[in-house]
């Protein structure tokens, strides 16, 4: 008789933002959680384990004794610095994770990747999985996430491991902590500007359906399935231009976007001092222009999401309309903005 599997699911980064979502989802569903972060977890309800995606030792043992692992943990930069940073988290800490997976006969695990790593700044319309992967990426983040995902990928199959990758739209609501967080900032001083002809459409996918997805993918999850070994994009239908698309959260908030539009030829001029300046100064403050930011958004960046659906059946659980809200109410909050 063989020995049932445990049931327990592993959560590496479970405190930021996707991985937040994902634990309440699977505490919802009756699933034992274990979070494995750089800060402890805020509910005492839930097993933490504090550690280092970069420490090898630490991931083995926080992978005892669990059935499915959900790596949601990444280093996150749109520019060019704190390369090592971005390669120790997004490319050595994917290799930690499927070799402690391997010894502790974990059965599933689920990369949460980005639509960057097929992102090269040429435009995508409609794109799918057959997409290859660019030569030469925008910047270090989408190089890292891709060979942390090809790493993930071709691990399916080894010691009975089953693997998938998730490959996530721009992540939008109650949490963001890098999307909203600038233009905020940014409007706080003045006018959000418009880049780009306003033509171009963006992939965006709501928090918790990017959750939902990620337990839809367990659920359905082997290694001989139709799944293991294979990437999924995964985002919210309608894709929209991205600042038209955030024009009703950043008004709601008592802030404007400016009514002219940036010509696109001139911002990405303009991101490139900025990305050298960043590179040579070292500086902690991101720029707020890249040659990534830039062009993701003014050309057209945008995915169909049907073999997540055909796949393991994946449908948005939060409507725009009401992911819209609850966004703005948590901004709100967050934020002092907009408040009466």
């Amino acid at each position: 008789m063989a020995l049932e599997q445990p049931t327990r699911a592993l959560v590496i980064g479970g405190c930021g933002f996707v991985g937040k979502h994902l634990v309440q989802q699977l505490l919802a569903s009756g699933r034992p959680v274990r979070v494995f972060d750089l800060q402890p977890y805020p509910d005492q309800q839930v097993e933490s384990v504090v550690g280092d995606l970069r420490r090898a030792e630490q991931v083995l043992e926080a992978c005892r004794d669990v059935g499915t692992v959900f790596l949601c943990a990444a280093a996150v930069d749109w520019g060019w610095g704190n390369a090592q940073l971005l390669h120790d988290v997004n490319v050595l800490g994917p290799q930690h994770v499927v070799a402690a997976c391997k010894a502790m006969g974990v059965a599933q695990l689920i990369y949460t990747s980005s639509v960057d790593v097929v992102f090269e700044g040429k435009p995508i319309r409609a794109g799918d999985e057959r997409l290859p992967y660019p030569k030469r990426h925008l910047d270090i983040y989408g190089a890292t996430k891709t060979a942390g995902e090809r790493f993930v990928l071709a691990a399916n199959g080894q010691a009975g491991l089953a693997t998938c990758s998730l490959r996530l739209g721009g992540v939008y609501g109650p949490g963001d902590s890098h999307r909203l967080p600038s233009l905020v900032n940014l409007g706080r001083r003045s006018a959000i500007p418009r880049l780009g002809d306003g033509s171009a459409r963006f992939s965006h996918i709501y928090v918790e359906n990017a959750a939902h997805g990620h337990i839809l993918a367990a659920q359905h999850l082997t290694v001989a399935g139709v799944m293991g070994g294979q990437a999924y994009f995964l985002v919210d239908p309608d894709p929209d231009n991205f600042f038209l698309f955030l024009k009703p959260i950043i008004e709601a908030l008592g802030l404007r976007m400016a009514q002219r539009h940036v010509p696109f030829g001139l911002m990405h001029a303009l991101a490139w001092p900025s990305e050298t300046w960043y590179r040579t100064t070292r500086s902690k403050q991101r720029p707020s222009l890249t040659r990534y930011t830039v062009t993701s958004t003014c050309v057209d960046f945008w995915f169909t999401g049907a073999k997540a659906t055909q796949d393991f059946g994946y449908q948005p659980l939060v409507g725009l309309a009401e992911a819209r809200q609850r966004t703005i109410e948590w901004a709100k909050r967050e934020f002092n903005l907009g408040m009466k």
